[in-house]
């Protein structure tokens, strides 16, 4: 329907015989090309700094990962022999910092009962043998390096457990 629906006339595609005067020759030196050599790639090896202002760069995280090979719950095997001999595995404990530690301790003793006291201030006292006690406690929740201590101790023989928050 010639016209459309605002009344204008329908479009039509210009064939090669309409353009042919009416097209400027861009190698005449009358348009906007005219100064440019179109022979020659442009030279694109000057690259643009892009880098951020050094004002305007966020500041660095100084703080340090937290070692995502740490388990924070850990198992405290208490043995003492019938000489009465204590041996705690393990010895002690490096809390990498951001994390945290929880401790569950296992009186591995056949003969002792076992006392465990923190420097906290809460404990267990009387760890029957074979039994286990899981501390609700968790150490180096605080964001500054500090240690704590875990006394283990039975009747005749004590040992000092060390934990240390970095």
């Amino acid at each position: 329907m010639p016209g459309g629906r605002d009344g204008g006339t329908d479009a039509r595609v210009p064939d090669p015989s309409d353009l042919s005067g009416s097209v400027e020759d861009l190698t005449s030196g009358s348009g906007d090309l005219a100064g440019l050599d179109l022979g020659r790639t442009a030279d694109l090896s000057a690259l643009v700094d892009l880098a951020m202002v050094s004002d305007l760069r966020p500041l660095p995280d100084l703080s340090t990962p937290p070692d995502l090979a740490f388990v924070p719950y850990q198992n405290v095997d208490i043995y003492v022999d019938n000489t009465c001999k204590m041996d705690v595995v393990p010895k002690k404990f490096d809390v990498p910092a951001g994390t945290f530690l929880k401790l569950t301790y296992f009186n591995r003793s056949r003969d002792y009962k076992v006392d465990v006291w923190s420097s906290y201030g809460g404990g267990f006292t009387d760890l029957m043998t074979g039994a286990s006690w899981a501390e609700r406690f968790e150490y180096c929740r605080y964001p500054r390096p500090y240690s704590a201590y875990v006394d283990i101790s039975t009747a005749c023989s004590r040992y000092r457990l060390m934990i240390n928050c970095l």
